[in-house]
């Protein structure tokens, strides 16, 4: 079942809906037109329902975020070193909104904006037109996200666009999952499995260097699924980094998530080559929808995406999308 009805008012002026997808479980999943932000995920556990992503009741705390909390983030996900590309042989400066870096698309990306939204059928499509030169980028973007909730407990999100000039593209979700948020604590007791045996180690701009480093036995090795407390204790500042993907498709998960006690559980299917793993480590209590939870590392985001910094190193998969073309992925939330 689909509803779509009033949100909430931007600051400016300007109507925001609410999209609210059921399935016969009971599993909900509530979006809102403001940045296709995801502010509810409702999931059946052991017999009750937990809401499993952080989130606010209210628009203009999302409008004030900074942690892009429940954002669609584009054009480009993750950092650009010195906000720069090239395309078509020639340089083009995008806007610097970290430092010399940009990160998740400038100072206002695609999480800040107000998405179109339709239903088709069993389906709703958010779209968004970038315009041609919006933070730096060439060419107008025009971007959908189509998203499903079927009755197995998956909420599968089909992410498209085109261009009608050379750009960059990288999309990615930015949900942070707390998997027993009523517990009021963070994600340290949480178990994680990523299917990646390398991470893209990070120079002092936190932007790769164009190595792949082998994990295995480091604090980083989560090829076997295990709690984070003791690789949280090891690593200063936790988390931040974009593993490489041993495989990804809609038959192996890129991530499997569990919560203390073992429900629910999260399996995160994608089909992009990196999954950035964000523990959040900076981050204090956040004011969630049913009472604070106390950082650090409150939640953590899973972001399947290409690799940071693609357009300059060309040892990565390429993020350059052509006129001729139509950028394709897919990102799946499965809960068991």
């Amino acid at each position: 079942m689909i509803t779509i009805q009033p949100f909430d008012t931007t600051q400016d002026g300007r109507s925001v809906s609410l999209v609210i997808l059921k399935n016969p479980s009971g599993m909900e999943a509530h979006f809102i037109t403001y940045g296709a932000i995801l502010q509810r995920l409702i999931v059946p556990d052991a017999g009750d329902y937990t809401d499993v992503v952080l989130g606010y009741n209210d628009l203009i705390t999302y409008e004030n975020d900074t942690y892009f909390l429940g954002q669609l983030i584009g054009r480009n996900a993750n950092r650009i070193a010195h906000a720069e590309v090239v395309l078509d042989g020639k340089k083009v400066a995008l806007s610097a909104n970290e430092g010399t870096n940009q990160l998740h698309g400038g100072f206002e990306g695609f999480g800040k904006k107000i998405w179109n939204v339709a239903e088709l059928d069993d389906e709703v499509v958010f779209s968004y037109m970038s315009k041609d030169g919006e933070e730096g980028f060439p060419g107008n973007l025009l971007t959908k996200m189509f998203v499903k909730l079927t009755d197995a407990n998956e909420l599968v999100m089909r992410l498209e666009a085109t261009t009608d000039q050379e750009t960059i593209v990288n999309l990615t979700r930015h949900e942070y999952f707390n998997l027993n948020p009523n517990s009021g604590k963070g994600i340290a007791e949480h178990t994680l499995q990523i299917n990646g045996g390398g991470i893209l180690p990070k120079n002092e701009n936190n932007v790769p260097t164009g190595e792949v480093l082998q994990i295995e036995g480091t604090p980083f090795d989560l090829q076997k699924s295990k709690a984070l407390a003791g690789s949280l204790s090891k690593l200063d500042g936790g988390f931040d980094h974009n593993y490489v993907l041993e495989k990804y498709s809609d038959e192996v998960p890129a991530a499997i998530l569990v919560a203390p006690g073992g429900s629910p559980k999260l399996e995160v299917h994608c089909t992009q080559p990196g999954l950035q793993f964000y523990s959040a480590a900076g981050i204090g209590a956040v004011p969630n929808k049913y009472g604070a939870i106390q950082g650090p590392s409150p939640a953590l985001c899973l972001e399947p995406q290409y690799f940071p910094d693609s357009p300059n190193h060309p040892n990565f998969p390429s993020t350059v999308l052509r006129p001729d073309a139509v950028y394709r992925h897919e990102i799946r939330y499965k809960f068991l």
